[in-house]
């Protein structure tokens, strides 16, 4: 499976993250090419130095994922230095807080959904017609276990990825034939940067570790390997999916 993906390019949003930082550097290692995209650019060129010498080149793109024309950049520093795109991790992400529907103002509810969907949308919406022009293509987006069980004190979250599960499936539906896959991943409690939030006390994650079987926090390098799977050609008849990362703790 990784033979062949060695040669391709992806472009990988929220690059510099738990997540984003473990698929990059899963990528250069097995010699994909990778438009790392993040809104650090110290974390980038951190994280570009560490992949140095390794299979794939990383080039590092800094930017604010709702700005519209950043996916466009994005799509075309890929085909200027790697001449194509293969893959698109659509990753970047942040949580709000642990805040009651009613108290929640509207700035931090459009600045989630804006940062959690329709940034997702937007790079869907700049790489897809590349990838049909191109004949393949393989999207993975980020979504979560609170856009499949709706978390208390989370709504904005919790809906901003019940939109990527929704687009993952409507989109995936869209693109069956033309070989271009778009499946979503659900990851519940991961070991990234949202652990070291202000509102992510010790009650907070005592209470989501109880109610997962495996009884700890997944690693960033365990969701790597997933979506390297889910962004290879040996995926080859799912699309439109939900792949969950949840410890044991989701039974849909």
């Amino acid at each position: 499976m990784e033979n062949k993906m060695n040669g391709q390019t992806a472009i990988v949003t929220g690059a510099a993250g738990g997540i984003g930082s473990a698929v990059v550097t899963k990528f250069a290692d097995i010699g994909i090419n990778v438009v790392a995209v993040d809104l650090h650019q110290e974390a980038l060129d951190g994280l570009r130095e560490s992949c140095s010498g390794t299979g794939g080149k990383v080039v590092a793109l800094a930017g604010d994922v709702t700005d519209p024309t950043l996916s466009i950049r994005a799509v075309e520093l890929a085909q200027s230095e790697f001449g194509g795109l293969d893959i698109l991790v659509n990753n970047a992400g942040m949580g709000s807080g642990m805040v009651p529907l009613w108290e929640i103002e509207l700035d931090t509810w459009r600045q989630d959904i804006e940062v959690n969907l329709t940034s997702q949308f937007m790079m869907l919406k700049a790489v897809i017609p590349l990838m049909i022009e191109r004949g393949y293509g393989r999207i993975v987006n980020t979504a979560s276990a609170a856009g499949m069980e709706g978390h208390a004190l989370s709504s904005p979250y919790a809906a901003a990825k019940g939109g990527v599960i929704a687009m993952t499936k409507a989109v995936g539906k869209e693109l069956a034939m033309k070989d271009v896959l778009v499946n979503a991943i659900a990851p519940a409690l991961i070991g990234s940067g949202m652990l070291d939030q202000p509102w992510f006390d010790e009650k907070t994650k005592k209470q989501l570790l109880e109610r997962i079987p495996m009884g700890r926090v997944g690693e960033p390098a365990e969701v790597a390997e997933m979506i390297t799977f889910l962004a290879s050609p040996a995926l080859s008849f799912s699309t439109g999916a939900v792949f969950d990362l949840s410890g044991g703790r989701a039974t849909y």
